[in-house]
């Protein structure tokens, strides 16, 4: 799993080379292009993992030895297959295209073009005999803790990079700015109409309140009833005997799967808190509690949990749906949590958003063994 990861930025990377210089070149000017804002394109990421999984199903034996002219014929279909859909997704989502074959011949509504498909088809050959084969022989030389934490750093990365991205492209940004604005012209009338008739003692103690510098006492007494709250609201679920099943199973590090679901409770109860986004409290809790109540072990070799990262989160919505009366909005919250390597389940709801920033924060602090350190269980 952790090596399709890998391969998805490592190609991702390669085709942002090749698209950036292809396009400087060809306009003289400079060509970032890029979807998100750092140097990669998914589009190139997935259709490599496409080509490893081949590639494995060749080499275990599962399929016979493909022929180059195979090979081509796949490239074209796929090179299809994928532009055609990602391109109108992306103008329905965004209004914007992020290329467009109009001018090229036998072209599909400027989405994907015959010439085009078959300049893939023939990269796809290049890709399978050479790239592929060179890139599987450099990831076997990685250790399996090593290549755990790489993947979830470079998971991190792109979540974080994808996030900053959506919320440049949509009114996500503008929304939060607008009632973070509003609570601090609120807290500024409050401030002024104090200082104008309190004596020197209250205007010490309101200048403290005005820059948010609490005493430490009162800093650790907020601090006990935010605690207080949210173990409120999670104390059911360890009632569960199901719920209880993921403390058998490790999840990242020596985190375990129940712990790993508290610590993205906890982290998402706090950034919708701290940012003042106003989800549902109860469903924002309820799905993250329950987001990876899949109910076995990952790391067991096991084939038919090769793609663990890419299914897991429908296994767990259906335990969840079997187990727990939960809403649609959550159902939806589970399973886009793996969001963007999912990529056709983008989280919807603020809800949703807030758990998959979460779950990759989360992640990478246990991976790394920083539990305490961050105030997460551990």
């Amino acid at each position: 799993m952790n090596k399709y990861i890998i391969a998805f930025f490592l190609f991702s990377f390669l085709g942002w080379v090749w698209e950036s210089i292809y396009c400087t070149i060809r306009d003289h000017k400079w060509a970032n292009r890029g979807f998100l804002y750092g140097p990669i394109c998914p589009i190139y990421g997935f259709g490599s993992i496409l080509g490893f999984f081949i590639y494995d199903l060749v080499k275990t034996g599962h399929l016979p030895s493909i022929k180059w002219w195979m090979i081509f014929i796949l490239g074209f279909i796929i090179s299809m297959v994928l532009e055609y859909p990602t391109s109108w997704a992306l103008e329905k989502l965004f209004n914007a295209r992020w290329w467009d074959y109009s001018d090229v011949p036998l072209n599909i509504n400027g989405r994907t073009s015959v010439p085009t498909s078959i300049a893939f088809g023939f990269a796809s050959i290049l890709v399978m005999r050479v790239l592929i084969p060179f890139s599987d022989r450099g990831l076997s030389y990685l250790s399996d803790t090593l290549s755990n934490i790489l993947a979830l750093i470079l998971v991190s990365i792109i979540s974080i990079d994808a996030t900053l991205t959506i919320s440049a492209l949509t009114d996500f940004q503008k929304r939060v700015a607008s009632i973070d604005e509003g609570f601090q012209n609120h807290m500024a009338d409050i401030v002024n109409r104090v200082y104008g008739n309190q004596n020197s003692y209250y205007h010490k103690v309101i200048q403290r309140i005005a820059v948010f510098k609490l005493p430490e006492r009162k800093k650790r007494i907020a601090k006990q009833l935010r605690q207080k709250q949210f173990m409120e609201l999670i104390k059911d679920f360890y009632k569960s005997d199901v719920v209880k099943q993921m403390d058998e199973y490790i999840q990242h590090g020596t985190t375990t799967t129940l712990e790993h679901c508290e610590n993205v409770a906890w982290i998402s109860y706090l950034i919708n808190e701290k940012l003042h986004l106003n989800a549902d409290e109860k469903e924002l809790i309820e799905a993250a509690m329950l987001h990876d109540l899949y109910l076995y072990d990952w790391h067991v070799p096991d084939p038919s949990r090769k793609l663990h990262g890419f299914t897991h989160p429908d296994i767990a919505c259906e335990n969840a749906v079997k187990y727990f009366d939960i809403s649609d909005k959550e159902q939806e919250a589970i399973r886009s949590h793996m969001w963007p390597l999912t990529i056709t389940k983008i989280p919807k709801s603020k809800e949703a958003m807030i758990i998959c920033f979460a779950d990759k924060y989360c992640a990478l602090i246990e991976a790394i063994r920083l539990n305490k350190r961050f105030g997460l269980r551990h």
